[in-house]
């Protein structure tokens, strides 16, 4: 049931082989699309049958589901902690926040990519559990500018445009880099914390 391949693929005790097919489909769906790729090609990579593909998801679309709802939980899940850990001052917070954000991006390149460009390939109902937790990310940097608004700390007088100029700005970072380049991922993230409190105008 699909239930039942749902539970299986989100519950922490996830075996070699749903991991080994997950694993499979998110470099499928990079290089090739969702739309270019097979389950019989996903099969193949994760070194398994197409019947047992089928033992944990109906088709194609849950594959992709699953790879995105992971992606975008932990994100979120990433961030919050980085937040929390930042201590009072809502520059901080921000800072945290979008360091966090674009050090995910950065570790988990692939995952990231696949999101921003193969979501617009899943069903209405497959969308919506997807786009909850990020709406929550969304939210999580909405209210950090407001807050930074209220108190002074940021000076911005367009505070919805530059939500997603913020949120625009780090998804980004997956089309550009390069593990091999010049740049570790803590610098990046480390630019980009500064260049969204540049953005948002923040007072010193």
């Amino acid at each position: 049931s699909h239930a039942m391949n749902e539970r299986s693929f989100t519950s922490p005790e996830r075996n070699g082989t749903e991991e080994a097919i997950l694993a499979s489909a998110l470099q499928a769906f990079g290089e090739l699309g969702f739309h270019g790729s097979s389950i019989r090609q996903i099969a193949k990579g994760a070194g398994v049958s197409v019947a047992n593909v089928y033992n944990y998801v109906q088709c194609k679309d849950d594959l992709l589901v699953q790879l995105l709802k992971r992606a975008s939980d932990d994100q979120l899940r990433v961030t919050e902690e980085a937040v929390a850990a930042a201590g009072p001052d809502v520059r901080h917070q921000m800072a945290a926040a979008v360091a966090a954000y674009v050090r995910f991006d950065v570790e988990r390149q692939l995952e990231c990519f696949v999101a921003n460009s193969e979501l617009r390939y899943l069903r209405d109902r497959d969308r919506t559990r997807i786009v909850a937790a990020r709406d929550n990310q969304q939210a999580l940097f909405e209210n950090l500018i407001e807050e930074g608004i209220d108190s002074g700390a940021f000076a911005t007088p367009h505070p919805n445009e530059a939500v997603l100029a913020v949120l625009t700005m780090c998804s980004g970072v997956t089309l550009w880099y390069r593990p091999d380049g010049p740049l570790a991922a803590d610098d990046i993230a480390e630019r980009y914390a500064r260049f969204a409190l540049a953005l948002l105008e923040a007072r010193p």
